[in-house]
């Protein structure tokens, strides 16, 4: 999922469990063509590339790498923009060390820290990047696998949706609330295929569609999502196609590559 950045039902967000109970994501690593959206709507011709890599740690965590690269139009020339993250996610959920790298012609930037949660539901992101920051995570907060295998088991369970809070760490900023719902995958996006070479692990495997809309922590009730995303993942964690819209301009992503990654051999 794009977790660079990943609607109806409330919920007690304390009920929402941190493990996310026993979902599993498959280790694998994809790459994806993205074009460009105005107003909702595909424009013409791609605009740049998304690679993502999961690998599973002998420590009883998740590794993700992510890499979006963008040829943005600017005043004079096009700009070539990127964003990569680097995350290690317990697989309880419950603590998260993410590393986010920004640059945009001559001008860069890099935000990275350590996010923990306690028996209590609560916890704290401290940040190295900028040094001696710091934000609270209320109860119900969620870290982008934790969010994602969430996402997969209210679908499995029948579920329409579900509210959480959720933290990326791009930003020295609280939770974001996110809002979730998951419906049928729609027609235009029923013939996704998948790319030669990664059909095992794709074979039986249920396809989820779902969209999400993220609201600020300081926006006035639920008012207008800071943004919104869409995705179609199979129920092992695997993205095919993906959205993310801010205002009126925005990005879709679908995969060209897919490929299986080994686990490791732990002692």
């Amino acid at each position: 999922m794009l977790t660079a950045r990943l609607l109806i039902p409330a919920l007690a967000l304390s009920a929402i469990p941190l493990a996310a109970a026993a979902q599993e994501l498959v280790p694998h690593r994809a790459a994806y063509t993205v074009t460009a959206l105005e107003q909702g709507k595909p424009g013409v011709g791609t605009i740049g590339t998304y690679a993502y890599e999961l690998q599973l740690t002998c420590d009883g965590s998740y590794l993700v790498h992510q890499r979006l690269r963008l040829e943005v139009d600017g005043p004079r020339a096009a700009v070539a923009t990127e964003q990569q993250s680097q995350m290690t996610e317990s697989r309880n959920g419950r603590k998260l060390s993410f590393e986010h790298r920004t640059s945009s012609g001559r001008q860069s930037s890099v935000v990275k820290g350590e996010a923990v949660i306690g028996d209590d539901g609560k916890g704290e992101a401290r940040f190295a990047e900028p040094e001696g920051q710091s934000v609270a995570l209320p109860a119900g907060t969620l870290f982008p696998l934790a969010i994602a295998r969430e996402t997969i088991r209210r679908a499995d369970a029948g579920d329409s949706g579900f509210d959480a809070r959720f933290f990326f760490g791009e930003k020295v900023k609280p939770p974001q609330t996110v809002n979730v719902v998951i419906g049928r995958v729609p027609r235009r996006l029923a013939d996704l295929k998948i790319p030669e070479g990664g059909e095992e692990l794709a074979d039986g495997r249920r396809r989820i569609y779902y969209r999400a809309g993220f609201f600020d922590a300081e926006a006035k009730g639920q008012g207008e999502p800071a943004f919104e995303m869409s995705s179609v993942t199979l129920d092992n964690g695997i993205e095919l196609y993906g959205t993310h819209e801010e205002s009126d301009g925005g990005i879709e992503y679908r995969i060209t590559r897919l490929e299986p990654l080994a686990k490791p051999e732990c002692k």
